[in-house]
């Protein structure tokens, strides 16, 4: 998985054409932060040279950039590698991130505009046969899973309701997360693209296990990790008591069925065992 533990960050303010312009390039490492400051040198060198040059340096995400967050949690297989970490994202949410377990998120499609079809959709139905009860998004999003999984009897999936779709837990095997076989999963359900990106150029599956702040009253954390001063991190840790405040009263999944009998998988084991203890309750609370 590509979740750095270490990181660093490098800056140089440079004149380009008359021009004054501040650089910034953040690295991260497992090996040590001097290594990440080695990395972080190399590609503010590396950016200032593109710019000296008069190409564009581009936007992230370009497929390989990881993202910058603090590492809470980690399992580990009988060798020693890490099959699971649990960070801390920008927005302040816990995020599970598994090297070989496959997770998919679905978002439920926007409701059609009623003035989309115009007026001719008012005249066809004055003459058409009175149509079945429109699908709920949910029952929609689960009808095509049910499609999808027709066309793969052989899988084992989990599927939980979240508050704006389906959450997906592939438990029969374990799958690399660029591989052609998980892709293709991703695509034919529907998954988002910029989840896909993520899954390639952080070399692992994501899925969120607290509540988004917004949905619970509260805004995004003050400062982004990794902190450059201590009053950042007085500042994160404070907001941190709040948000875990509030979290107690809502769920972030509902499970809502099983799709497959096939064996799970020992390492998708654990990791339901972990999601589902933070994701899931008998409580019935709101989804956030």
């Amino acid at each position: 998985m590509n979740i750095p533990r270490y990181w660093a960050k490098a800056e140089r303010g440079v004149s380009v054409g008359g021009q004054r312009y501040r650089f910034v390039a953040w690295q991260g490492s497992d090996e040590s932060p001097e290594h990440a400051r080695l990395l972080a040198e190399r590609a503010l060198a590396e950016r200032v040279a593109r710019k000296e040059r008069g190409e564009r340096l581009g936007q992230y995400p370009k497929g390989g950039a990881p993202l910058r967050e603090e590492i809470l949690e980690e399992l580990t297989d009988a060798r020693g590698e890490r099959v699971a970490v649990i960070t801390r994202n920008a927005a302040g949410c816990l995020v599970l991130n598994t090297a070989r377990v496959m997770f998919i998120d679905l978002d439920f499609a926007q409701a059609a505009s009623l003035g989309r079809a115009g007026c001719w959709a008012f005249v066809r139905s004055l003459f058409s046969r009175p149509r079945p009860a429109r699908q709920s998004p949910e029952e929609g999003a689960l009808e095509r899973v049910r499609a999808w999984h027709a066309e793969h009897p052989g899988w084992a999936v989990r599927v939980y309701r979240t508050r704006l779709g389906l959450r997906l837990l592939v438990t029969h095997a374990l799958f690399d997360p660029a591989s052609p076989e998980a892709l293709a999963a991703m695509r034919k359900l529907g998954a988002d693209r910029r989840y896909e990106l993520l899954c390639r150029s952080q070399t692992c599956f994501r899925a969120r296990l607290t509540p988004k702040p917004w949905r619970i009253g509260l805004k995004r954390p003050p400062v982004r990790y990794p902190w450059e001063s201590p009053s950042q991190e007085r500042a994160q840790r404070q907001w941190e008591r709040a948000y875990e405040a509030k979290i107690g009263g809502y769920d972030v999944c509902r499970l809502l069925t099983t799709l497959g009998s096939a064996a799970p998988h020992p390492e998708a084991e654990q990791i339901v065992r972990l999601h589902d203890g933070y994701v899931l309750s008998s409580l019935g609370r709101p989804l956030a």
